[in-house]
């Protein structure tokens, strides 16, 4: 495909709908997510979450300690379509699913031990075949994201996710547990293998290649690092906050933590599931024709979801005026804090995507360690003027330091253009300001609530 036919296909994507069909996407999603745990809550008993809580919990930090960079390594690579290229890394992320699985079942108990909670033992080791259960699932489903293949992917993840549903509300009513939860996982996973071969098709078998294995595991050893990296970071404000801080203040700091990443996936999945194929493809096939789709893939889109996260940013009061008890109010502040923190990952993330589309993985591991340092350092230098708020306000001031590193690898591959990147952050200041006038109108007092606690220890 030549430079200019790749260009006008990006700009035929950008107006055909796609990138809306992607937001629209993300937001069913939450819309059943949030509809289903409501019905749920009132069928359950906490516990039956707290119980599913501590095990998705141990499976993300397992999936993320041995995140080997499957997604990443298939769709940038130039025999990503290959079927025995596909059958190969199949087989490697069947081979790393039973080591997951092996690993949840012998940490069960030491886990369970660990909590106080020898009881939550057998729920954990229960659920550990799961690895192996979403490791089957054929390659042509991440194939089609590589392709492009909107349509066809977010309808196998969103049927999924509907049968999931239907399976744990069905099942509450014979077993109003947290087994209902469980069970309900393993329904999700083999409803993703049969959808992905009814919806697109194809199928994976064992295959070996010594030299594409010592090929993936060199590109892997990064991601790994990385991951780990990222694990540290996404977790240490919520430890150190709870460790520092009553339970009460941890608890109104977690509401907009969870209000923030609900947000993200409007902007990363476009990224994971468009852009980074995109760039891909045209690294791979017409390297000089890189620079001008970088930006016309993301610019209008982007527009709006800086609009949109400057306006979250300045609206905060107010919808935490709209939504939550006086009590919560002065949560404001950080979910203002941590949505700019949200407009520096996106800006960042995409950055660094591209770069890792043009074969450069090393950059992801010191993106993540320049975050892990900077975050340290703020921390000391803010914690004692600024009291709480200087947790997620050095996560944002990390974030800005690692993409102010991705826009120097821009600029070093002669992707980068000022002018369009400002636009970004013009739309996100006017988005705050309006949203800032709304507050101003109609929650002064809850902004003044949100102020007061700068400062205090």
């Amino acid at each position: 495909m030549s430079g200019g036919g790749i260009r006008g296909w990006s700009r035929r994507f950008a107006r055909s709908g796609a990138g809306t069909m992607l937001i629209a996407f993300t937001a069913v999603t939450i819309l059943l997510r949030l509809g289903g745990n409501i019905v749920l809550t009132r069928l359950l008993d906490p516990q039956a979450f707290g119980v599913v809580g501590v095990i998705v919990s141990v499976m993300i930090v397992l999936t993320m300690l041995s995140d080997l960079g499957i997604f990443d390594f298939v769709i940038r690579h130039r025999k990503g379509a290959d079927r025995h290229f596909l059958d190969v890394i199949w087989t490697i992320r069947l081979g790393q699913s039973g080591l997951q699985t092996a690993a949840m079942l012998a940490c069960a108990w030491p886990i369970a031990l660990f909590l106080g909670k020898p009881e939550l033992a057998a729920p954990i080791a229960a659920t550990a075949p799961l690895f192996l259960l979403n490791a089957l699932c054929p390659m042509s489903l991440l194939l089609a994201q590589r392709e492009g293949r909107i349509r066809a992917t977010c309808a196998v993840e969103l049927i999924a996710l509907v049968i999931q549903i239907g399976a744990n509300l069905a099942l509450t009513l014979v077993m109003p547990d947290y087994r209902a939860l469980v069970i309900g996982l393993y329904v999700s996973a083999a409803a993703r293998i049969g959808l992905t071969y009814l919806i697109i098709g194809g199928g994976s078998r064992p295959a070996w290649d010594r030299g594409l294995a010592r090929e993936f595991l060199g590109f892997s050893r990064w991601i790994m690092a990385s991951t780990v990296v990222t694990l540290l970071i996404t977790q240490s404000d919520k430890v150190l906050f709870a460790r520092l801080f009553s339970v009460a203040d941890f608890g109104v700091y977690m509401l907009p933590a969870n209000l923030a990443l609900a947000v993200q996936p409007f902007g990363r999945n476009y990224v994971e599931r468009y852009f980074f194929p995109l760039v891909s493809r045209v690294w791979n096939e017409t390297p000089a024709a890189l620079g001008g789709v970088f930006y016309a893939a993301r610019t209008r889109l982007y527009l709006l979801l800086f609009a949109g996260l400057g306006f979250g940013i300045g609206f905060a009061p107010a919808l935490f005026r709209l939504l939550f008890d006086h009590r919560y109010e002065y949560g404001w502040i950080y979910l203002s804090v941590m949505l700019l923190r949200m407009a520096f990952d996106l800006d960042s993330f995409t950055n660094i995507q591209t770069v890792l589309a043009m074969g450069r993985t090393s950059p992801l591991l010191r993106a993540n360690l320049i975050r892990l340092l900077l975050f340290a350092l703020w921390v000391a230098a803010l914690f004692r003027p600024i009291g709480p708020l200087a947790l997620p306000l050095a996560l944002t001031l990390a974030e800005l330091g690692a993409l102010l590193y991705t826009i120097a690898l821009l600029r070093g591959a002669g992707l980068f253009r000022a002018q369009i990147h400002m636009l970004y952050y013009a739309m996100l200041f006017g988005g705050a300001v309006v949203g800032t006038g709304i507050s101003l109108l109609w929650a002064p007092h809850v902004i003044t609530a949100g102020l007061a606690i700068i400062g205090q220890p």
